[in-house]
């Protein structure tokens, strides 16, 4: 099967060393408390035993997921190897991978949470991704992703893969997740969504 590409693996990778440093850490890490806060409330003590973070950069999501959650596995996925790199450095016993959301290294399921933060849009192929979500997930497992949501005809402007919240919820559905929170953020510029995989 072909492996999609995104062309915005590239310049991530070449922005790995200064990502951290970058004024866009503001806003990605207020995202980042309310996507905790709310798995928080919503997800039970007893999990999760392992995270998976997809596009996980650095792996600032995970270094806070981490102290919310100390005893849980990280993991980590991202297609930049810089990325990668920054990210093993700041979580030595984390398991990060180079690997796109499409074609995630891991068994069928084989995590109890998923997370994945402003980082949809850049997927080569989001229905792909998303059934790779339902795949590792463990069967009543959770998925917390946040991400921009735009009108389509702004995204046909812009060229980008950001979707509208009803076409969110609509691939969510179709990969078999099932949806029970969405919530926008930041004058409603962000879309963060909470769903689970039914119980087989």
């Amino acid at each position: 099967m072909t492996q999609p590409t995104s062309p915005d693996v590239e310049r991530f990778d070449k922005w790995a060393a200064t990502y951290d440093d970058s004024r866009i850490q503001r806003f990605v890490g207020q995202v980042h408390v309310a996507m905790l806060d709310l798995l928080s409330g919503a997800v039970p003590s007893t999990i999760p035993q392992a995270i998976l973070d997809i596009g996980c950069g650095t792996g600032r999501l995970l270094r806070a997921a981490q102290v919310r959650w100390p005893h849980a596995r990280l993991l980590g996925v991202d297609p930049a190897e810089g990325m990668v790199r920054q990210a093993a450095k700041c979580l030595p016993d984390a398991s990060i991978y180079v690997a796109p959301a499409e074609n995630l290294p891991l068994r069928d399921a084989s995590v109890d949470l998923v997370v994945s933060s402003i980082s949809f849009h850049h997927w080569a192929d989001q229905r792909r991704g998303l059934l790779e979500v339902a795949r590792v997930l463990r069967p009543g497992g959770y998925f917390c992703i946040a991400d921009i949501v735009i009108p389509r005809w702004m995204a046909w402007i812009l060229r980008s893969r950001a979707r509208t919240p009803a076409a969110i919820r609509a691939l969510l559905v179709e990969a078999g997740l099932e949806v029970s929170h969405q919530v926008r953020l930041f004058g409603r510029f962000v879309l963060m969504t909470l769903c689970r995989v039914a119980t087989r």
